[in-house]
């Protein structure tokens, strides 16, 4: 992940971490009885670095659709105006949406608590496993509530009967239904505040406010990246950060612990570098690779890793060999995300999945969907009983 020292990536750290614990390594530990190890390496200080702090950016767009109203949360006013329909009141958004789609309206509601509160990521993401025990019984109340903070209150009492009538086993935690309620009252705030009206001005200068900030950053990456990587490959600057971590991980792994790594955008790109480059002759087995929003087919269209076999690609549809560390190798993409490609085209092995978030900005939206980490802990539960149990499923709409 391009992570960086601000607010809102900060806070997508701490709640991608809480996600990921509660979806993903839940109930999951090491040979050794350890908790499952769950590294984020940092690399941002190493990439982007606008001098002039991006003044060379149209953004008069971006002023006048706030100029008096309303607040933009980013990826919350994306989502805002992509599920919510047009002729929902102010304080019905959630209700509005939840009646042509409870699923939408949860995922809505769950995403406005996290950037809200994240302080509360843990919490929040203990509570939003139950969202498949609360969605059915939610349509019989739904008639029953006026606004959003009524559906709020009828969902908080919904999440604690769950709570108070689980019994508790092993490595399950209470979530706290006080603190999960704070931070849903608050994330009902957020959606009520949020700017979504896209009538205010033209199509395309919203869509240059909306995508510009993360497409800036992600080119300013991926042009800082290649600038500085020497020719024989990555292995210094940001690709030798993440080249110490994935050593680190591999040597605090047992011999039946399985080693799983996951990439999104421009981090799929560096470690694909790092296992096909400096990596390749070392004695390192990544069981699983998850490439999310990734580029990494693309780029290898463009000749940007290494030269290609003189034979690849050619008429008979050769593809190239994935790095011989990966085991499997799953890339997910979302037709929404103009930054994202398939790779299954390219490479030998790979499967290709489609995730639809919906969302215009859905090349971030992939670690701030529950969904998104419940469709990969699925995929995962195989390699609990060790990397040789991992097998092949088909399956990840």
């Amino acid at each position: 992940m391009a992570n960086r020292i601000d607010g809102p990536h900060v806070e997508e750290t701490r709640a991608r971490k809480a996600l990921f614990e509660q979806y993903v390594t839940a109930g999951w530990s090491r040979v050794d009885g350890g908790p499952a190890e769950i590294l984020q390496p940092y690399w941002g200080g190493d990439g982007a670095s606008l001098a002039w702090g991006g003044a060379s950016v149209p953004n008069s767009a971006r002023v006048a659709e706030r100029f008096g109203e309303g607040v933009g949360d980013g990826p919350l006013s994306d989502l805002v105006a992509q599920v919510v329909p047009d002729d929902a009141r102010i304080h019905e958004r959630l209700v509005t949406t939840a009646r042509t789609s409870m699923a939408d309206a949860l995922d809505l509601l769950w995403t406005a608590a996290f950037l809200a509160s994240p302080d509360s990521a843990k919490e929040l993401a203990a509570a939003s496993a139950l969202t498949p025990s609360v969605a059915e019984p939610a349509r019989a109340w739904l008639a029953e509530v006026g606004d959003d903070e009524e559906f709020t209150v009828r969902l908080c009492q919904a999440l604690e009967d769950i709570e108070q009538g689980q019994e508790a086993g092993p490595g399950r935690e209470s979530f706290g239904v006080g603190q999960v309620r704070a931070a849903l009252q608050e994330g009902v705030v957020r959606i009520r505040e949020t700017l979504a009206d896209r009538t205010t001005s033209p199509v395309a200068d919203r869509l240059r406010a909306e995508l510009a900030p993360r497409i800036t950053e992600f080119l300013g990456d991926v042009l800082t990246y290649y600038r500085l990587r020497p020719a024989t490959g990555a292995g210094t600057g940001i690709g030798g950060k993440i080249e110490d971590v994935l050593r680190e991980a591999n040597a605090q792994r047992g011999p039946r612990d399985p080693f799983v790594l996951v990439a999104h955008s421009m981090g799929g790109n560096i470690v694909y570098d790092l296992l096909s480059g400096p990596l390749a002759a070392e004695d390192l087995t990544v069981d699983l690779l998850v490439t999310a929003g990734s580029q990494v087919a693309f780029f290898e269209e463009l000749s940007l890793f290494s030269p290609h076999p003189p034979d690849v690609p050619g008429t008979a549809g050769l593809r190239l060999p994935m790095p011989a560390a990966v085991r499997r190798w799953l890339n997910v993409y979302d037709m929404n995300d103009l930054l994202s490609f398939r790779a299954e085209p390219v490479f030998e092995g790979v499967e290709d999945h489609s995730f639809r978030s919906g969302r215009l900005r859905a090349h971030s939206a992939y670690f701030l969907a529950p969904s998104f980490y419940a469709r990969l802990g699925e995929r995962l539960g195989p390699l609990r009983s060790g990397p040789q149990a991992l097998a092949a499923e088909d399956g990840w709409r």
